[in-house]
């Protein structure tokens, strides 16, 4: 069987006005089903943007993303719209939260989108609570809680749609070390129950929950 992520040779090179900045370098990856994968590696070697390609929130310049065995060059904006809907879940390095919403509805919205109507069945509060949010936080707009607070709100967000795929840029990044460890915890118990894991991180003690690490450096996995 195909892996769940496959990259074969992937490029990804930025033309600037300087010069071309080449971001990943003949990237080849598989990675299966139900793997916990951290990738480290120096400031500015290439990990977000791997992790921004396999989120098919950017395209190779050269090379091919297979996901679930389906090249993203085949799909049409609305297969990749759906792909990202349903079967990743992305939490960012600057969380992404829509100021607007409370913090309910932020951690509902990918839930609204898919099932096109409110949480009903308590989803959202059941992953408020496990990552540590106080029921009294849910009304409160994202610029009213503090960085850790918002980071636990994206990771709930995240996880709201049970994605078979969960990709973490810096997950524990703005999280104190407690709460960083009830976060991993979270994590490696959805990864148990078959969820596959692709980690940023720059913690050698956060890697140490995966099963692999990867490490990148100049756009090369090294």
């Amino acid at each position: 069987m195909m892996p769940v992520i496959r990259l074969e040779d992937v490029s990804k090179v930025y033309p600037l006005p300087f010069g071309d900045v080449v971001a990943l370098d003949h990237v080849t990856l598989d990675v299966e089903k139900g793997e916990f994968i951290a990738i480290m590696g120096p400031s500015g070697s290439g990990k977000s943007t791997l992790l921004n390609m396999i989120g098919c929130l950017d395209v190779p310049t050269s090379g091919n993303l297979f996901i679930a065995g389906r090249s993203v060059r085949e799909m049409d904006d609305d297969e990749l719209t759906d792909l990202r809907r349903d079967t990743i879940g992305f939490i960012f390095q600057t969380f992404n939260l829509i100021p607007l919403l409370t913090v309910r509805e932020n951690v509902e919205y990918p839930l609204v989108l898919k099932e096109r109507r409110r949480d009903t069945w308590g989803r959202s509060e059941e992953l408020m609570a496990k990552v540590g949010l106080e029921e009294s936080l849910a009304p409160h707009k994202p610029s009213e809680l503090s960085g850790g607070q918002q980071q636990r709100v994206a990771i709930a967000r995240a996880l709201v749609n049970n994605p078979a795929i969960l990709l973490c840029d810096e997950p524990t990044g703005n999280l104190d070390t407690k709460t960083g460890t009830v976060i991993m915890d979270l994590l490696t118990g959805v990864n148990h129950q078959g969820m596959t894991i692709i980690m940023v991180t720059h913690d050698p003690r956060i890697a140490e929950y995966a099963s692999r690490t990867i490490t990148i450096v100049d756009g090369k996995i090294a």
